[in-house]
């Protein structure tokens, strides 16, 4: 088949949607479809991002217009040219949907969307007004295109329909792709720290972990925290800072961003993984921290109340004191034990998060679509 994905921005600041296009299109492509990317040229990717992308070629466009929009005139013409059997969406409320919703019209063959968690309570709780506009202008019309949605999560399938949407939903994880060989045979010393990392949004409930922290910070001396994420230039990280010195707390770490060999090494030389959110669709760390052998300690604002069942980590109710008590419990834990839930996490997700076992269940929903 010929596939084409539409993203927004292809360099790391898009975090999930990128690693997803990126290795999902590289899978499919392994499998002998002819896969093509399309996104948006942004700095980042012409200063090096361009040459650490590993999926399916990539077409990116510059973009014109207000930033939150992310329309790029050259994308309608670049796909009629490549002409797909299927379009995949990857993301809403961007100036893709317009694309996607008028290539669909005109084509009559199938539009696939992953919403990637923004049909949420949560994300849709952000800058109504505009999506309110957005809605009118294209977005619902690209909503009534679409052949079939792809969920990541049953409760991802439940956002879908919760938002008014009947087309099909397909819910098929995401893939994790493992960490490097060198690094497995290697692995560094474990420290008692508690890392959490990803975007810094508000929504990731940073602040909450903080909170949390300054509860058991006196009672675990040996203990660290490191927040590990790329700053948004919104002030939002400076907020966290402040938090961190109003609550007193001596042992939190803000490194920054890492990528790569150094974000793995990050995980692996840690003892534990927390994610405070108050809303993910999937949250990719997870399964990374799962890899790297690290319990993980999640709020049900994430799909992953699955993690006590498989003997893997925590999910507890979106507040400081569930947190701070899973937190506890967690370090109090013999340090054998957490070895095992590690070992435990990591099995499971080699199992369940294989790309190329992904890709083939994508493949089958996309031929199933194109045959009407």
């Amino acid at each position: 088949m010929k596939i084409a994905f539409l993203a927004g921005h292809l360099s790391r600041r898009a975090s999930g949607v990128r690693e997803v296009a990126e290795h999902l299109s590289a899978a499919l492509a392994r499998r002998g479809h002819d896969v093509r990317v399309f996104g948006l040229e942004d700095a980042a990717w012409q200063q090096g991002d361009k040459d650490n992308w590993h999926g399916a070629p990539a077409t990116v466009k510059p973009p014109l217009g207000p930033r939150s929009l992310g329309y790029a005139p050259g994308w309608a013409g670049a796909i009629r040219a490549f002409d797909p059997d299927v379009l995949h969406l990857h993301g809403i409320w961007m100036a893709s949907s317009a694309v996607a919703a008028g290539w669909a019209t005109r084509s009559g063959k199938p539009l696939v969307i992953s919403p990637h968690g923004m049909l949420s309570d949560v994300a849709l709780s952000y800058s109504r007004g505009r999506k309110r506009v957005v809605s009118a202008l294209y977005q619902d019309r690209c909503f009534r295109a679409a052949a079939l949605y792809h969920a990541t999560v049953p409760e991802e399938e439940a956002e879908i329909r919760a938002y008014g949407l009947t087309a099909p939903v397909a819910v098929v994880p995401i893939g994790v792709p493992d960490m490097p060989g060198a690094l497995r045979a290697t692995p560094p010393l474990r420290q008692k720290t508690v890392v959490t990392l990803g975007r810094m949004h508000k929504k990731k409930r940073i602040d909450r972990l903080l909170r949390a922290w300054a509860q058991l910070e006196p009672d675990f001396p040996g203990w660290t925290l490191r927040i590990i994420g790329p700053d948004p230039k919104d002030g939002h990280l400076e907020m966290l800072q402040s938090l961190a010195r109003d609550l007193g707390l001596q042992r939190v770490d803000f490194p920054g961003p890492l990528f790569g060999d150094d974000k793995w090494r990050a995980l692996q030389s840690a003892e534990l993984f927390a994610l405070p959110t108050d809303s993910e669709n999937f949250a990719l760390t997870v399964p990374e921290a799962l890899l790297a052998e690290l319990p993980v300690i999640s709020t049900d604002g994430a799909p992953w109340s699955i993690l006590p069942a498989e003997g893997a980590g925590w999910s507890v109710p979106r507040d400081e004191s569930a947190l701070a008590g899973a937190l506890a419990e967690a370090m109090s834990l013999p340090e054998a034990e957490r070895r095992a839930m590690g070992a435990r996490g990591r099995a499971w997700a080699r199992q369940e998060f294989d790309w190329d076992k992904i890709a083939e269940r994508i493949e089958v929903d996309y031929e199933r679509v194109a045959q009407g």
